[in-house]
This record gives C-alpha cells, structure tokens and sequence, in this order.
C-alpha cells in the first residue's frame, strides 16, 4: 500500500500503513524527498548566523545532553533541541519549500527532526529518505480533509498539520508497531498548534522548529508507553472540528503518493509563496519587454484573499516584514530585476528607489472568496504593470515556478544551494557539501548533519552581501 485511502482511513488504519507500508522504492520519488533534503540543507546552512537562529540557540545552549549537530556550532544538543534550532533555521529565510496538499513548509519539518533523531540513533539516508515520503504523505493526508478552511481560518499550516507530519516520519525510523505508532500520532495532535499572527516575526520560523521538536518528542514518548486517545481526529472535540475543518469525504484523484502527484514548490525567491506568482508575471513581462523600473509608473496585482492576508506590510519596517510584503517586494525586483536574499536585509530595506517605488503598488482581493471546494491556488494571480508610456502589460499565473507546473532546473537549484551555503562557508567548501550530498543515499545521518556543525562564518555580519554573490538566471 503505497498512498493512504481517505475515505476509510481511521487513526488505527493510519498508524497500521505508517508502521506496515513497504520501503518506498519509487526512483522519482527518492529522487524529489533527495533533492528536497538537498534544498532544505541549503536554506539551513543559509540561515546559520541570522538573528532568530542565534537567539534560540543561545536559549537552549547547556539546558540539555546530546550528540545532535546543530548549524553553525561546535556545541551538540539532544535531538530535540536539535530539531528545534535546525528546523528555525530551515525557515528563517521563508526560501524553503511548500507542499501545496497542505498548505505546509513541509521540509523546513520532516528534514530537520529526521537528521536530529537519525544523526542519534545512526539512521541510514535511505531510512531517511523513506521516512521523509512517509510524513509527507500524512501531512497530504491531512491537507485533503483540512485545507482550506483550516488555513483561511488562521491556522499555521506548518505548525500544526506539520507537527503530524513531523511525528509519522519520526516512529517511521524508529520501526515502532501499530500501537505505538497511533499514540505518537495522537500525541503529536496535543503538540499541534501556531496562528499565522506570527507572520512577519521571529516566531514564524520557529513554528518550524517547535513542529519539528513535537514531532521527535512524540515519538519518544510513545516509545516511552505514553499512551492517548486511540481515535484524535474525529468527533465534536477531535483534532479536525476544532481545527475548522471536517472530514472529507471527496476522494482525490489520484492513487500516487502525493510527492508523485504534487511533488514541492521549491521556491524561485526568498520570501512568502503568496506573493510569488505576481512576482513570477512582474519577473516575466519586464523580462520579455526589457524594461526597467524607470518604465513603469505602477503595478497592480489581484491575489486570492488568504494570499492578501499573509502579505500583511504594505509599509515594512523589518526584513522579516519585508518577506510578507507584496508591495516590497514587488518594488524590489523591479530594482535589481529579481530577488536574492540581500535584498532582504535592514540595507536592503532601507534603499531610496525601492522605498519611493512601495506607494505605486497596488494589491487586491480576488473577487470570489475561497470556499470548502477552493483551493487558494485555483484562483489565477492577475497582474497589470501600467507603463508612462500609457501602455499596460497583463499577466495571469495559476501557479508559481518551482511548482511541478514549472519546475527550477537542476542549475537553478545548484545555484540556490551556493546562494545559500555562501553565507557560512567559503565557496570550496559549499561546493563539497553540494557534490557529497549528490551522492546522499550513500551516507548515513551523522555524516549529513556533521555538514551542519563544521560550518565557517564567511559573510560581513552589517550586511548579508555572499563571497562571492551569486544570482539565479531564470
């Protein structure tokens, strides 16, 4: 059995596939959850010396025993205090992926607790890989009954059906039985939670962190004999009523796992996925038209309403803001025609001409509001630049690049991995990382997370700038 049947599956019949299921052995499959690790890598090591990552290490550096790699230190930590700074980090530049079924930053999760718990336990990269599939598959699982009424209604996505996820994975390299099994996911259900309030602080990419610690304390626990109630998900006070969703009893159509159907959007730029279709149309038409933003007069861009609602700045005074900022965003590519993650630093922030360029644009609620049958990708992104000449370029993007509509190429994501990894390491020593992680099925967790630990700080620490820069050619 290789998908979870959604009309029949109960908690028992979940935990009897998570335990039961044979080892994953699709080669697209291990290949996407490979290049997902791969990414996430990346956007961890990128993230070693940001503020948030520093400041929740720094809480939880000498308050526990533990051999687990963390990134950027010569200290270790126990698994889950592991988990929880590598999992921030992984979500600190919002450059990690989405996983669309759930509306989730699935890897910033599954890949920080499955390095943690197996650099401990010396799990293999194939177990790895397997178990990576295996949560993704429960955070899908729980997206088809959840999304989008549980997202549209405030919920961190991440956070909660992420913590899920986080556990599924964890009792999957520990090959706990059944019974077990369905405790761990019940007690990850009392672990779950995070509002999207926290967009724009430095707790957003600690959602990340903490789903990825629940997921390994679960797990722990219910090794442990903790038991919880057999059945959390249904019923008046169960996991999905008080969530705002309910169960769904529409069958998808599809019988593959959901990495084989939905794959990951892996992102093109550094910063929240609602904004990155009017980026993408804003990215293409200035591209196909070759102008500049001395050219444009102003920009206007139509994005469902949970899109507006994540993009929460429209005048940002941070960079963590900036990052849900349609309007800096938008002003920003048009400066540097495209997005690195400089331009997400306080001089970034602070240039003249982006700064003057915020108040011409322009961000609107698609007229038709989502519902229970409507995802927030089925409404299009539509998007006009209006031109001082009088002229006006439209645009209308159902999904963003990186999507398996339009995947990043090898290059682009080889690219990413040094835009990323430059920031703590001299590039000989990224481009080790890069090649020995090509070969990941060959290593085991320890080796993979020592790529973590034996870091050097190579950037200037006033302004972000790589050694050297690097720049995606979309």
């Amino acid at each position: 059995m290789n998908h979870i049947a959604p009309t029949s599956t109960t908690s028992e019949e979940l935990a009897h596939w998570i335990s039961k299921a044979g080892k994953i052995s699709n080669p697209v499959a291990i290949e996407r959850a490979k290049n997902a690790f791969i990414d996430t890598i990346a956007c961890i090591l990128g993230a070693a010396n940001e503020t948030v990552t520093e400041k929740v290490f720094s809480g939880l550096s000498g308050t526990s025993a533990g051999l687990c790699s963390v990134v950027g230190r010569a200290e270790t930590l126990s698994a889950e205090n592991a988990a929880l700074v590598n999992g921030t980090a992984a979500h600190a530049l919002d450059y990690d992926d989405n996983f669309l079924p759930a509306v989730t930053h699935a890897s910033a999760v599954l890949v920080p607790a499955l390095l943690s718990l197996g650099e401990e336990i010396g799990a293999s990269c194939d177990q790895l890989l397997d178990a990576y599939i295996i949560g993704l598959e429960v955070q899908a699982w729980l997206g088809h009954h959840m999304i989008p009424v549980h997202y549209a209604a405030g919920w961190h996505a991440t956070s909660t059906i992420g913590t899920i996820g986080a556990a599924a994975a964890c009792v999957r390299i520990l090959t706990m039985d059944s019974t077990t099994v369905q405790s761990a996911i019940s007690l990850a259900t009392s672990m779950a939670c995070g509002s999207k309030i926290q967009f724009g602080s430095m707790t957003k990419p600690l959602h990340a962190g903490l789903a990825a610690r629940a997921g390994v304390t679960a797990a722990r626990l219910a090794a442990a004999g903790v038991e919880a109630h057999a059945e959390p998900f249904d019923g008046p006070w169960g996991f999905m009523s008080l969530h705002h969703a309910k169960r769904n009893e529409r069958t998808p159509a599809t019988t593959n796992l959901a990495i084989l159907e939905h794959g990951l959007a892996q992102k093109r730029w550094p910063c929240c996925a609602s904004a990155h279709r009017t980026l993408d149309a804003i990215y293409e038409l200035i591209n196909q038209h070759d102008l500049t933003m001395d050219d444009i007069e102003s920009v206007s861009t139509i994005i469902p309403e949970s899109n507006v609602k994540n993009l929460r700045f429209n005048n940002p005074k941070t960079p963590d803001q900036a990052r849900f900022s349609m309007t800096y965003t938008a002003a920003a590519l048009l400066h540097t025609n495209g997005l690195t993650l400089h331009d997400f630093t306080e001089q970034g922030l602070a240039r003249t001409e982006v700064q003057d360029f915020i108040p011409k644009v322009s961000m609107q609620s698609a007229p038709s509001p989502e519902t229970e049958e409507t995802g927030i990708w089925d409404t299009p992104a539509k998007t006009t630049l209006f031109l001082k000449n009088g002229k006006k370029l439209e645009s209308e993007i159902y999904q963003p690049v990186g999507t398996l509509y339009s995947p990043l190429s090898n290059q682009d994501l080889e690219t990413k991995f040094f835009e990323c990894a430059g920031r703590s390491l001299p590039f000989d020593q990224a481009r080790r990382r890069f090649n020995c992680l090509q070969d990941f099925e060959q290593y085991n967790a320890r080796d993979i997370a020592s790529f973590l630990r034996n870091v050097e700080a190579n950037r200037d620490r006033s302004s972000h700038q790589l050694v050297p820069e690097y720049k995606m050619d979309f």
